[in-house]
């Protein structure tokens, strides 16, 4: 048995006709009864039920036909695939983040790529959620990356790998009331302001969820569309946030920012992603930057 033979008889299983299948594979109807005949012998089965011209599959002859043609598809795939690994050097990267994710994921791992792959050719998009979420349905980008709450609705058309969990937390500036406790109540927040996150930002939706929830009122709101831009406001002491703790890491490592605890607040994250077509799937370039994100994540999430 070779895939030669399978090809054979994949095309007379899918053109009905010994005769049509010679004319689609230019052979001779002789050689193709006889490709039939070898497959047949050499397996002691019997691969076709013959009445006059009309021919149809028995039960081995069904097995074998998807077998048959799921290894031909393999077998098919694999020029492609060569040219694919070949791609990495000389390739091209076209991918899409969210602000969060251009600063605080893409990065190290874009880094760790690049190093890799120094012949790849890479671009990166920023844009709001929707904004990414349209490029990659128009094929604009390979894939995306991104922070999405967990009861976010997933569109069918695309694949979702999650790098990792976020923590969110309350930060205000070393100077304020809460940050000298360590904590706050929800009675006191009526007094603050909070820096809000507003348009496309799902982290806006999330954190408004969460205090609509908790019954948490806060006095007044600065509203942005940009992580990095709540954090210089609550740096400036323009009011608190309710943030994702790697975008304010290094803040409250160096004292800059104080974690504020507010109840419930312990066990709010969101999810980072990684999303793609699934009918395009991802080039090999693509899959070496997924892998590289998840790598990353790990050390950047744990």
């Amino acid at each position: 048995m070779n895939l030669h033979q399978l090809r054979v008889f994949c095309s007379v299983v899918e053109e009905r006709s010994f005769r049509h299948a010679a004319e689609k594979l230019f052979l001779s109807q002789p050689s193709v009864s006889q490709h039939i005949a070898s497959l047949e012998k050499g397996n002691n089965i019997r691969l076709f039920e013959r009445k006059g011209r009309s021919i149809s599959l028995t039960p081995e002859g069904r097995t074998l036909y998807v077998l048959a043609s799921d290894l031909l598809r393999q077998a098919d795939e694999i020029p492609a695939r060569f040219r694919e690994m070949q791609s990495l050097q000389s390739g091209k990267l076209e991918a899409g983040v969210s602000p969060f994710a251009g600063y605080y994921v893409l990065p190290p791992a874009l880094s760790a790529f690049r190093s890799d792959f120094p012949s790849i050719s890479v671009s990166i998009k920023s844009g709001n959620t929707t904004e990414i979420l349209s490029d990659l349905r128009n094929g604009d980008v390979e894939l995306i990356v991104l922070g999405r709450n967990f009861s976010s609705l997933r569109d069918p058309a695309f694949t979702y790998r999650t790098l990792g969990e976020d923590s969110l937390v309350l930060v205000a500036p070393p100077s304020h009331k809460w940050a000298k406790r360590g904590e706050a109540s929800s009675r006191e927040t009526e007094e603050q302001t909070l820096i809000r996150f507003a348009g496309d930002c799902p982290l806006g939706t999330y954190v408004d969820e969460f205090l609509l929830r908790n019954r948490i009122r806060f006095g007044g709101f600065l509203e942005t569309d940009e992580i990095e831009m709540a954090k210089h406001f609550v740096l400036q002491g323009t009011g608190v946030a309710v943030t994702s703790a790697l975008s304010v890491r290094r803040e409250i490592a160096s004292g800059d920012l104080v974690p504020v605890l507010l109840e419930g607040m312990e066990q709010l994250s969101w999810e980072i992603q990684c999303v793609y077509s699934s009918a395009r799937g991802l080039s090999y370039p693509g899959w070496e930057m997924v892998k590289r994100l998840e790598e990353n994540a790990r050390k950047l999430l744990k």
